[in-house]
């Protein structure tokens, strides 16, 4: 097991590492709009957060010699299932063709008034 880490990568918001490769898969937390350098999108728009979230992801899988290509299982967690079509149409645009498994969750609430969270697992 390797525990990923670096000044380019997001710092975890918890008892957690930020991702971890094992077995020749990558498992990566759940990620919320703080950017690596540690700034926080909470007061942004969905579209935003959408954008820090999913760069903060490709660049932690480009970190493990990974890629979107490679993404296996994503699972999204969302502030309200409002968010549900535009989510899926960023996602869409985002990742392309490729069509990892998928589970996308309307929660109450998130950390710190987040609209979205989002963990990945991906091949290395």
């Amino acid at each position: 097991m390797k525990i990923l880490q670096g000044s380019r990568l997001p710092k975890p918001n918890g008892h957690c590492s930020t991702a971890i490769v094992s077995n020749r898969l990558l498992f990566i937390s759940g990620q919320l709009p703080i950017a690596a350098d540690g700034r926080h999108y909470d007061q942004a728009d969905f579209e935003q957060q959408f954008t820090v979230v999913f760069q903060n992801l490709e660049n932690i899988l480009l970190a493990s010699s990974s890629s979107l290509q490679k993404v296996v299982k994503v699972t999204a967690y969302l502030s309200d299932v409002k968010y549900w079509n535009q989510f899926n149409a960023l996602f869409a645009d985002f990742i392309g063709k490729h069509k990892p498994v998928r589970t996308v969750v309307a929660v109450p609430e998130l950390h710190l008034g987040y609209k979205l969270e989002v963990d990945v697992i991906a091949e290395v």
